[in-house]
């Protein structure tokens, strides 16, 4: 998709069409733009600070994001591909990977089918809302593909196009390669995705080992990143607002922070081996501990005993300005465990009732007291997975 954020709020609210949109997670001069609409683009802006878009547009329209509405978007695109294909994957909220069969896999099918779709989205989710289509090989080459032209682009890469296609590329714009990565291609003398294109395989396991042999294949074609990463930790971080950097109040968004990671872990079925928190303050120190624990349930009173038993470790030098809790050594629950305590199972039937419950009527709809002073703080972001976020219009 096309600018999603920014293009989903200009569907809604058709008086924004046609004007620079930028969405950020904070609209202070300070916050960030994570999506400019294609007008703020053309102009010149892209990811930058608030105040650094301002000078460039100093009429650009700043909004707050609203994770729900473009969670409800993206689960209105999918039922439009799966009128099509079963054949997806969600790569993420704004982004899908399409595996075609073996009837489409020539040039006329694979551009019909990229029609159909596109022209579905316009007609059936909104009418103010761009995709770029790329069709290739693999799926790397498909999304360099669809990155190549944007907005509203179809591109077909075919494999003897390879060269030219990487000759008008910047390294940074290969998928996967950002700026440490490209300084360590540099380093062993590669300047530009046609170096890298024609480096022979021996040079770069040489250099780069293992990671250097995938990107050889990935270059050419072969479909190498089919896999699905085993998840090892999930948590959450904040930055406190001034009003916030209390103890107590850091405490409160602590708490905060426990129930949405636990949310999470439960969701997916995850144990905890461990636990982990960081406090940074405002005069620079620093406080972080890690613990390894019996794998529990990640129910809130659970979680946020063996946090609190961190907690208790901590001198607070300072105003706390920083925070970040999660757990580690996940493993997937493989089945259902009574506890011989039942206090434990209490606790356990307690977490999920909650969880169903700000599923059915909104994030936060039930929560804890502990986490009442910390208020608005600690927002959802952009989500990916099921929604549970109320839509601010």
């Amino acid at each position: 998709m096309n600018s999603f954020f920014a293009s989903v709020e200009q569907q809604v609210r058709p008086e924004l069409r046609g004007k620079p949109v930028g969405v950020a997670p904070y609209t202070g001069d300070s916050g960030c733009i994570i999506a400019a609409s294609i007008e703020a683009k053309r102009q010149g802006v892209k990811i930058c600070r608030i105040n650094e878009a301002k000078k460039i547009i100093p009429s650009m329209t700043i909004l707050e994001a609203r994770p729900a509405l473009y969670m409800l978007y993206h689960k209105e695109i999918r039922k439009t591909i799966e009128k099509f294909t079963p054949y997806y994957q969600a790569m993420s909220i704004d982004e899908f990977a399409i595996h075609l069969t073996p009837l489409d896999q020539n040039y006329n099918n694979s551009i019909a089918l990229a029609q159909k779709i596109k022209k579905t989205i316009k007609s059936d989710v909104g009418d103010y809302l761009n995709c770029s289509v790329g069709i290739s090989s693999s799926k790397f080459l498909a999304k360099m593909a669809a990155g190549s032209q944007k907005p509203d682009g179809l591109v077909v890469l075919n494999l003897n196009q390879l060269e030219n296609f990487y000759a008008n590329l910047n390294l940074t714009e290969l998928s996967g390669v950002n700026f440490k990565t490209e300084a360590k291609l540099n380093f062993v003398g590669i300047k530009s995705p046609l170096d890298f294109y024609n480096c022979n395989l021996s040079y770069l396991s040489e250099t780069l080992k293992h990671a250097g042999k995938n990107w050889y294949y990935r270059l050419r074609g072969y479909e190498i990143d089919n896999f699905v990463s085993q998840t090892k930790t999930m948590g959450h971080s904040h930055v406190l607002e001034p009003e916030l950097r209390t103890r107590a109040a850091a405490i409160s968004v602590l708490s905060k922070l426990v129930f949405k990671t636990g949310y999470r872990l439960r969701k997916e079925n995850f144990l905890a081996g461990g636990v982990y928190l960081s406090i940074g303050f405002l005069n620079g120190q620093h406080f972080g501990r890690s613990v390894k624990t019996a794998d529990f349930f990640s129910d809130n009173t659970t979680f946020w005993q063996q946090v609190e038993l961190i907690l208790k470790k901590c001198f607070w030098p300072g105003k706390p300005i920083h925070l970040a809790v999660g757990a580690f050594n996940l493993k997937k629950n493989k089945g259902e465990q009574i506890s011989i305590f039942a206090e434990i199972e209490k606790r356990k039937r307690l977490a999920i009732a909650l969880d169903q419950l700000n599923d059915e009527f909104g994030a936060e709809t039930v929560f804890p007291a502990s986490m009442f002073q910390a208020g608005d703080s600690a927002p959802d972001r952009i989500p990916f997975g099921r929604p549970r976020y109320e839509i601010r219009y």
